[in-house]
């Protein structure tokens, strides 16, 4: 049923240890404004939700009592047609049309009146009543719809109900009646009025409640206060008296102001206790100043040599080209020398940076069987060169936390260790066994192997073994396995070797999945 409607027209504190603006109003009255803002926002909420509910039932009630009338009403022209023996056409319709308005006005109690289709009046218990409110439902109900107008103009709140007549799919006329419904939205006002009256009490009774909460809760926080603007004069001569802050700060209360107040005090000692540790330390901050400065100019100075090298050779190649066979392949491989050395320089600045700055990336569940395949995948280029072979054997899904691109770097520095101090023509195996907890992977290599008593020395940062002749491995910076230790660790796990001498040697690194590690999370 299609429906339209129609309606009538300080105190103020300054920033501790700082200068800076004063507060405008108080802690107390602030967290009072706030609970009030609150409250009165739920109860404004409250009440548009009551309103719409009244509205709404309103609206369901009219629209159910006006289906009802409207079949009642049916029945009573088909009644009327059969008892007047009158066809079920506008004739008969027009026919029956005063004694049809007269009893359904009887039986409702409403002004009734009967029309044709073409919206012309036939008969009215009051006619003023239609004529002087000729709404949108008359139009609507000519073209063949139910439909209902509210008047809430005057004082008393009305339905103008106009539909047609439908006798065997012909629309023989239409009939319109005027429901009262004042009372229903009285009563809807009066509940409204009601609701409003109960929130302006809350209102007001949480006011005072939050006017004496805040007033518990920001006596404390504005002691501390006046502790720490008595102290500003002594911050900024660079002088704390600690005694005097305890003093002041001492509370008895048991509960999180009181140790917001011992915590404020411990805080003014630590601080005063960091001010005469810069002072001591400032001649040593001053020489590692001098130090990075000398070390980032060797360091600029070293990476300085291979480039000046390389782009020379790149440019007389460029101009060249291939007329000079000789001095092509001689400037192609001093580029690759080069390009190389350099290479391992960053890499090994870059391990010393994250080692010294301990950063922490972070973690995200990893695909650890992916990964590996990855990695095997990748280095079975540098394998090649030795005639070697890499296996990877996965027995169960394994999944950890972690960062992807660390954990890259250790499984990528072992193999590659695994290739450069194992036999040629041999086999890497890369090992994966999971249970509930941990993650087994297993890096084992044939090869002259590693002597007990050396396997702890391995993880020292800048370490390197020496072969039998005394001479140190060529390539080797010490800082790989030092690195991949520590990453793992970062990651909860462990790493062990194992070693014979002319047999194999077991790299096992255990992480912990990633099962275990959000369960210990939780």
């Amino acid at each position: 049923m299609k429906k339209t409607t129609r309606k009538a027209g300080t105190f103020s504190l300054k920033r501790l240890f700082a200068g800076g603006p004063e507060v405008r109003l108080s802690i107390r009255v602030k967290m009072a404004l706030y609970m009030l803002a609150i409250f009165l926002s739920m109860l404004l909420i409250m009440n548009f939700f009551i309103a719409q509910n009244i509205s709404q039932g309103n609206e369901r009630y009219i629209n159910d009592d006006l289906v009802t009338m409207k079949n009642n009403g049916l029945i009573y022209v088909k009644q009327m047609l059969v008892l007047n023996q009158q066809n079920n056409n506008e004739e008969g319709f027009a026919a029956i049309a005063q004694d049809l308005v007269e009893e359904i006005s009887g039986a409702t109690g409403n002004p009734t009146a009967a029309f044709t289709m073409d919206g012309q009046m036939l008969a009215a218990t009051n006619s003023a009543v239609f004529i002087e409110n000729n709404f949108g439902d008359v139009s609507l109900a000519r073209g063949g719809l139910s439909a209902f107008t509210l008047d809430t103009e005057s004082q008393r709140t009305r339905a103008y109900f106009s539909y047609p007549v439908l006798i065997e799919g012909n629309s023989i006329g239409m009939i319109r009646t005027v429901a009262d419904y004042t009372i229903l939205y009285t009563q809807g006002n009066n509940i409204m009025r009601s609701v409003s009256l109960i929130t302006m009490v809350i209102c007001f009774v949480s006011l005072v409640i939050a006017v004496l909460f805040a007033s518990s809760i920001a006596s404390p926080i504005m002691k501390l206060a006046r502790i720490s603007e008595a102290l500003q004069k002594d911050v900024e001569q660079n002088k704390i008296d600690v005694g005097k802050v305890v003093r002041l700060a001492r509370s008895k209360r048991r509960d999180e102001l009181g140790i917001l107040s011992r915590n404020f005090a411990e805080m003014i000692y630590r601080i005063d206790q960091q001010m005469k540790t810069i002072n001591t330390d400032k001649y040593e901050l001053k020489r590692l100043s001098e130090y990075r400065k000398v070390f980032y100019d060797n360091v600029t100075h070293e990476l300085k040599t291979p480039l000046t090298s390389i782009r020379g050779y790149a440019e007389v190649l460029q101009e060249n080209g291939f007329t000079d066979k000789e001095f092509f392949d001689k400037g192609i491989s001093h580029i690759l020398s080069e390009s190389d050395r350099m290479y391992h320089m960053v890499v090994t600045l870059l391990e010393l940076s994250r080692m010294s700055d301990a950063v922490n990336v972070p973690k995200d569940r990893v695909n650890l069987n992916d990964l590996l395949a990855q990695v095997c995948e990748g280095m079975q280029f540098k394998a090649e060169k030795y005639g070697d072979a890499i296996e990877l054997s996965v027995r169960q899904r394994a999944v950890v936390m972690g960062s992807e691109t660390q954990l890259k770097e250790v499984f990528i520095n072992i193999i590659d260790n695994a290739i450069k101090y194992g036999y040629p023509n041999s086999t890497i195996q890369v090992l994966v066994n999971c249970n509930r907890e941990n993650v087994n992977v297993q890096v084992v290599n044939s090869g002259d192997g590693i002597e007990e008593k050396e396997i702890p020395k391995l993880f020292i940062p800048f370490y390197r073994r020496k072969d039998r002749e005394g001479k140190r491995e060529e390539g080797s910076s010490g800082l790989g396995l030092g690195i991949v230790k520590q990453l793992v660790e970062q990651h909860g796990g462990r790493i062990d070797i194992a070693s014979r001498p002319k047999g194999l040697t077991v790299v096992t690194v255990v992480l912990p999945t990633a099962r275990a590690r959000e369960g210990q999370a939780g």
